[in-house]
């Protein structure tokens, strides 16, 4: 492997690694715009020029690629020289407008300018005016004005999403990003293009003029919207969700999510925090403390009956690996037939999206099928439903169908345990209202056996439980502490009983998950076997971070 001193310290690197790879990984800093990890090199922003040895001119840091021997200087006066001219030059038509900007506080350019410029501009005419707030699409808006042409978007649609709408028209300083005539910025993958803008040119329409971003707090998770279980940063504020961001996961997303994913959390905004029990007058919301205990005077009844009362357990495909071996566990205890409940099939794509709209199916079923050995689906819990004489739907967005809410209505004693409100609750007698994935802390596994841990971006209402405490609580109460667990056993405690009891998840502990998982089998061939999305580096970690997990921060003594 070649190697090279990069401001005096020597590094070797693998062939094909490009100076600014190279110095990522020694940690010295080279500013870039228009470079992005996960998408083709275009070297048209100039920000990355370095002095290579015996070289006639600058290079550009992004596009050079390393030679045994070879010699780069960072820090000279020429390089310095550079990137103030350059910095100049961009901002000779840019607004300055960061105090209404969107991108303030995570914007390349603003930080650019501190660390490498802080000069004033010499320009004595009027800027050039470009478009302002131009809607390119349902998603995304355009302020041309801001716009450095670093074409990040345009190799974007171009390279990943492949759908070819945005280009650059004129030369020069008129140059500018839009849609060719008639055409809108609509694809399944549009607001990467946002994450990706180094600077306040493209925005979220959604998200536009919501929140500052200093105000923002910030907790690493999983997208729940289909079982691709892409790697997100979750921005809220007030315990309330503005927006989702891919986070860069090799093996699962590399640096994207689609659009859809980006929704998948605002539904924790309308979860339910009462359900409902019987009372004497009637139907009363109550918090999930009385639906339990109703639910365990029922079990109580069923188990002691001496008469053998089939009890059915129906379980969603979206509830966390601990959920199931927990819910499991207990039906096993019951001797209840068990069920596994899952949403319809979706369109999937080639790039991120799956067919499959449950985030936990590799994981139910591994789970359910060591746990139990056999279950059914929906259409087993269609058939059964006139011989149940209790019901419990651990639900979590399943599929709601007539047949269901009619096989459910056969059923003399019903009670569901759902995040939202939905027609399945409706139907049910007692309802108790569940802590949502997003509220606590668990682990998934998606459709390619990858397994990562939810964090807990949003804090839970009191009034809610945990699906793994709500099988605990009965368990103690209905089954005298049966079962291995308890209301106070964490998901941590509860995932290294299922790296016991599953053989899929042999060799994985909770704490080696860390904040990229790992893959079932791990340690196993199967591990080994595992792909990798196309184009995504094959060293990890990356040592260049996407723009926008990078905050705003002073440097060079400022």
């Amino acid at each position: 492997m070649p190697k090279v001193t990069i401001d005096g310290r020597e590094i070797e690197v693998p062939a094909g690694t490009t100076v600014l790879r190279a110095a990522k990984q020694l940690g010295i800093d080279i500013p870039v715009f228009c470079y992005h990890p996960g998408m083709s090199i275009a070297a048209n922003c100039r920000m990355c020029l370095v002095e290579v040895e015996k070289s006639p001119k600058p290079l550009p840091g992004c596009y050079t690629e390393v030679a045994d021997g070879m010699v780069v200087r960072t820090q000279t006066d020429k390089v310095q020289a550079t990137q103030k001219a350059v910095l100049e030059f961009i901002l000779l038509n840019h607004p300055v407008d960061c105090p209404i900007c969107d991108q303030a506080g995570e914007c390349v350019l603003q930080e650019h300018f501190v660390t490498y410029s802080a000069k004033a501009s010499r320009l004595i005419s009027e800027k050039i005016g470009k478009p302002k707030a131009k809607i390119l699409g349902p998603t995304v808006v355009l302020d041309a004005e801001r716009c450095v042409v670093c074409t990040r978007c345009v190799r974007f649609c171009e390279e990943i999403s492949k759908t070819n709408e945005l280009t650059v028209e004129a030369r020069g300083e008129h140059s500018e990003i839009t849609t060719p005539e008639g055409v809108e910025l609509d694809n399944p993958y549009s607001l990467n293009v946002v994450d990706i803008c180094p600077v306040g040119a493209l925005t979220s329409r959604e998200f536009r003029f919501q929140r500052r971003v200093w105000f923002l707090d910030r907790r690493d998770s999983v997208c729940t919207g289909c079982g691709r279980g892409c790697s997100v940063r979750v921005d809220s504020h007030n315990n309330k969700v503005e927006r989702l961001l891919p986070r860069y996961n090799p093996d699962v997303n590399s640096y994207w999510m689609c659009d859809a994913g980006r929704q998948s959390l605002h539904s924790q905004d309308r979860a339910l925090t009462l359900g409902v029990v019987p009372g004497p007058d009637g139907p009363r919301q109550a918090p999930a403390a009385d639906g339990l205990r109703t639910l365990s005077s029922w079990l109580n009844d069923a188990v002691h009956s001496g008469t053998g009362p089939q009890i059915g357990v129906a379980l969603s495909a979206s509830l966390t690996n601990e959920d199931l071996y927990a819910w499991g566990k207990l039906a096993k205890q019951l001797g209840a037939n068990t069920y596994l409940l899952r949403r319809s099939p979706q369109q999937g794509d080639a790039l991120l999206r799956a067919d499959d709209r449950d985030c936990n199916t590799t994981g139910a079923q591994a789970i359910l099928t060591a746990v139990l050995g056999s279950f059914g689906d929906s259409a087993t819990l269609i058939g059964d439903s006139g011989a149940l004489d209790l019901l419990i739907v651990v639900d979590n967005g399943s599929d709601v169908t007539e047949e269901l809410l009619e096989a459910i209505a056969r059923v003399p004693k019903t009670a569901v345990l759902t995040d939202l409100s939905s027609a399945l609750a409706e139907a049910a007698e007692v309802v108790i209202p569940a802590t949502p994935l997003h509220r606590r802390d668990g682990t998934v596994t998606n459709v390619a056996g990858w397994v990562q841990r939810l964090q807990q971006p949003l804090k839970p209402a009191v009034t809610t439980v945990a699906p793994h405490a709500a099988a605990a609580h009965l368990g103690q109460t209905a089954l005298d502490g049966s079962l291995d667990f308890t209301e106070k056993s964490q998901p941590a405690e509860l995932f290294d009983r299922v790296a016991a009891a599953v053989p899929a998840f042999k060799f994985l502990s909770y704490g080696e998950l860390a904040d990229l998982g790992r893959g079932l089998g791990h340690g196993e061939p199967l591990a080994a076997r595992r792909p990798r999305l196309e184009g995504t580096p094959q060293w990890e970690p990356d040592p260049v971070a996407p723009t926008y997990t990078r905050p705003f921060q002073l440097r060079r003594g400022a």
